[in-house]
């Protein structure tokens, strides 16, 4: 059957949803078709909620705090009650701290557990350019790039990257950049 013979998605449908793309904090394709529509709705259902706290680890360091990108930061906004107003000019301009010429400073970004060891993500940035990569918590271990001189227009998408990233690597038990997760991923695509 071509997409133009099938039907168009039902108001039901697309009032689901926006209901749960609000709920899992995600966002979504705008479907043409009804089968389009179920999938987007069976793809946002296995999500779940929104994420409002992922434990990496036993001890009280390893919380982290995961909020939606849309959020209203406390450095965006100057004052208090009606007389609040939005910065114009905002201190967040750099992600990781004021960028040098010869090397950005490595921060840590987010961490992680696997039953094979708990993992870290670094990233660093030079001229506008984030670079974050994978590492063991202990010293010992193979390190992976996840991103090499990207660019993020603001700190929501790199905020969706680390969530995307912990969250995926939790599911396959493995590092997502390993070529074993890889070939699980790959796998599972082939099958959808």
């Amino acid at each position: 059957m071509s997409r133009s013979s099938e039907a168009a998605p039902t108001q039901r449908q697309l009032h689901y949803l926006r209901s749960l793309a609000t709920k899992t904090g995600t966002t979504f394709s705008y479907p043409a078709t009804r089968t389009q529509a179920s999938r987007q709705i069976d793809r946002l259902r296995k999500r779940g909620g929104a994420p409002r706290e992922m434990r990496t680890g036993t001890d009280d360091d390893s919380v982290e705090q995961f909020v939606y990108s849309t959020a209203v930061h406390p450095d965006e906004v100057s004052g208090f009650g009606a007389s609040a107003t939005w910065r114009t000019s905002s201190p967040r301009s750099s992600l990781l701290g004021q960028p040098r010429e010869s090397g950005g400073e490595e921060k840590q970004l987010a961490r992680y557990a696997l039953s094979s060891g708990a993992r870290v993500l670094y990233g660093w940035q030079v001229n506008g350019l984030l670079t974050v990569i994978d590492r063991p918590a202990s010293a010992t271990g193979r390190s992976y790039l996840v991103e090499r001189e990207s660019e993020f227009d603001d700190l929501g998408a790199l905020e969706a990257l680390l969530t995307d990233y912990v969250s995926r690597a939790r599911e396959l038990d493995e590092i997502p950049m390993a070529s074993g997760a890889v070939r699980q991923l790959l796998a599972v695509g082939a099958d959808a």
